[in-house]
């Protein structure tokens, strides 16, 4: 009987118990948004599992947010007016923002990752020697590659654009859209219905991408010859 009785008491202890933790315990609220720390560890998670993948975006980011900070603020104190329509410039240069971003994204991050990596290992053990090694021997020639990639980038995003005015892009699309997603509804549910009931799972590319020999030939000869 004394042990039932003990029993009781340690059970009605541990329920009390709980309840007080859960009083004391605060709830979190799923809409609420995860303080800076949480935001910081989840992006250096991120980064010990895909380190250059990471530094890749964040670089392509931040070097886009950098330069749009720095061609808004450049055009709000001189603003810059058509004087034939009036109409008043873009504040902010998008040519030169996605420049930087490719810059950052696909040169920069890359070889700022495998040079630290290989400084840290093989450089000298003084880290002012590490710094005047940087400073004086691999930025100067990054510089110079940095400003030839953004002229390249903006030559060829202005001569895009002009190429994507010029051929009526989005009109013609849409044009050869219609009769192409008519054509297709012949032909593609009967290769992909034959290849799901005939083959294997590990064959749905291969066979697929050889009925789209077919689909291509197709879409070719039906393509309005480009004169020149």
């Amino acid at each position: 009987m004394s042990d039932e009785k003990s029993n009781n008491a340690i059970a009605s202890t541990a329920e009390s118990e709980r309840e007080q933790s859960s009083l004391t315990t605060p709830t979190k609220n799923p809409n609420s948004i995860p303080p800076p720390s949480e935001w910081l560890s989840a992006y250096n998670r991120i980064l010990d599992r895909h380190p250059l993948r990471t530094k890749m975006i964040t670089s392509a980011i931040v070097s886009a947010f950098g330069s749009a900070l720095g061609s808004y603020l450049s055009n709000t104190s001189s603003r810059k007016v058509d004087k034939q329509t009036g109409s008043v410039f873009s504040k902010i240069n998008w040519t030169d923002v996605l420049s930087y971003a490719i810059h950052g994204g696909l040169i920069n991050a890359p070889i700022s990752h495998y040079w630290f990596e290989w400084l840290s290992v093989n450089g000298p053990s003084s880290n002012t020697a590490s710094v005047l090694v940087d400073q004086l021997v691999v930025q100067p020639p990054l510089l110079v590659l940095m400003f030839v990639c953004l002229d390249i980038f903006r030559a060829n995003i202005r001569a895009t654009i002009n190429q994507f005015r010029e051929a009526r892009v989005i009109s013609n699309a849409l044009e050869n859209a219609g009769p192409a997603i008519v054509a297709s509804w012949r032909f593609w549910p009967f290769a992909v219905y034959l290849t799901f009931k005939y083959l294997k799972k590990k064959h749905y590319t291969v066979a697929l991408n050889l009925c789209s020999v077919a689909w291509t030939v197709y879409l070719s000869r039906r393509s309005p010859a480009v004169s020149k």
